[in-house]
């Protein structure tokens, strides 16, 4: 997404601003002043009629400071010292206790420089689950990537808030998802039509479950894992029906056995149902 010269300028000027203040080692609490003013300046937020809030208590315990549109929280800030050099995993961790306790499923970890926006997901099985966004750095990318950051702070502006971009950007990461994408590769419908195209160039003729196995030969490993278990099952073979005039001879001439029961096939490796 190409961007306009007046949201570069401010891309700019701030990426500078918290560059010096990494270089000047400012605390959490300078950092917290400089990202408001950032939120107001460059994602279109208005603190004065309340849109960023520092008063929110979770369990008697206050978040950094939130956005809130419509007396609705869209999502919690949790931020860091722009002086400390790198985020840290135990952050998320903090920041997820928060939200979770708040029922808050979108949380943005930063430090000014990076930025990560966490979506969670709230299971009673499988506890918290926390997927990660998106993930940019603010000094480091911005000659290079200028496009890419402006299209993540977008989702998180004003603007897009509104318009439910980040829900949708999300629904769409989930659809084309490496898990997604191979259990799509590997159902029947797109093997049948993958069979199909190679038939055209094979000189012979070839069975669903070769181009089954010979895919996954060419996926990678860690791709496979995520998709989960993965195998080809054969479809039952129906028994063929003969018009009545034979069908009174059948039983005399033995000349029709049951075809064998479905057998599922290429299970033996990574992955299993094919859904």
């Amino acid at each position: 997404m190409a961007i306009d010269k007046l949201t570069a300028s401010k891309l700019k000027l701030y990426s500078q601003v918290f560059k010096e203040a990494r270089e000047r080692g400012a605390n959490e609490s300078d950092t917290v002043m400089l990202l408001i003013k950032m939120f107001e300046d460059a994602l279109g937020y208005d603190s004065l009629s309340g849109e960023i809030t520092k008063e929110i208590a979770i369990k008697e315990r206050y978040c950094d400071f939130c956005v809130k549109i419509d007396g609705e929280i869209k999502y919690i800030i949790e931020a860091k010292a722009s002086g400390n050099k790198k985020l840290k995993d135990k952050n998320i961790e903090q920041a997820e206790n928060y939200a979770s306790r708040a029922g808050i499923n979108w949380v943005l970890l930063t430090n000014g420089i990076e930025w990560q926006l966490y979506h969670l997901v709230f299971a009673e099985t499988e506890g918290i689950n926390h997927d990660l966004v998106f993930s940019f750095n603010l000094v480091d990318e911005i000659e290079n990537n200028i496009d890419r950051i402006a299209t993540f702070l977008r989702l998180i502006s004003k603007e897009g808030i509104l318009k439910g971009e980040l829900e949708t950007y999300i629904s769409q990461k989930k659809v084309l998802s490496p898990s997604s994408l191979i259990k799509t590769l590997f159902s029947e419908p797109v093997l049948t039509v993958i069979r199909r195209e190679l038939n055209r160039i094979s000189e012979f003729r070839l069975d669903i479950e070769d181009v089954f196995n010979s895919i996954k030969e060419v996926i990678s490993k860690d791709s496979l894992m995520e998709a989960g278990d993965l195998c080809f099952k054969k479809r039952r073979k129906r028994r063929q029906r003969l018009p009545k005039s034979e069908n009174t001879n059948l039983n005399e001439k033995n000349q029709f056995e049951p075809q064998a029961e479905s057998e599922t096939a290429g299970c033996n490796d990574t992955p299993q149902p094919m859904n």
